[in-house]
């Protein structure tokens, strides 16, 4: 068994678990089409739609390739647990970087500390890298 990436694998999981239910409770469902703006494919309830499929995209990200990265780290041995950790954490290295980037860019730095998301993703990052090399 790989701890590193056994864990890193529950934390994504749970990312999924928290970004799917959470997001749509706390931020999907309170989408205003009153206040959305059109876009060329459509409408504001378009916009909204464009947003619920990508929010919902990302949390099956998550799970996949949390999922992987348990499964690597809790049956797979040798290169192959290897080469799943590799692509896992550089999965989870990427999305921390776009919650870190995007969310430095858009609001102040202090804004990432009040939101556990970028902070999670960054740690999952860095368990996978820890239990793939």
């Amino acid at each position: 068994m790989n701890v590193p990436l056994t864990i890193a694998g529950s934390l994504g999981i749970l990312a999924a678990a928290v970004h799917g239910v959470g997001g749509e409770v706390l931020v999907v469902r309170k989408l205003s089409t009153e206040v959305l703006p059109s876009s060329p494919f459509g409408g504001p309830r378009m916009t909204k739609t464009m947003i619920h499929v990508t929010w919902h995209v990302t949390t099956l990200a998550f799970l996949t390739v949390g999922s992987a990265l348990l499964v690597a780290g809790a049956a797979l041995h040798g290169d192959a647990a290897r080469a799943i950790g590799l692509v896992g954490a550089s999965a989870f290295t990427g999305f921390a970087a776009v919650a870190m980037g995007l969310g430095s860019y858009t609001q102040s730095p202090r804004a990432l500390l009040r939101h556990p998301g970028p902070a999670l993703l960054a740690v999952t990052a860095a368990l996978a890298w820890w239990g793939a090399l």
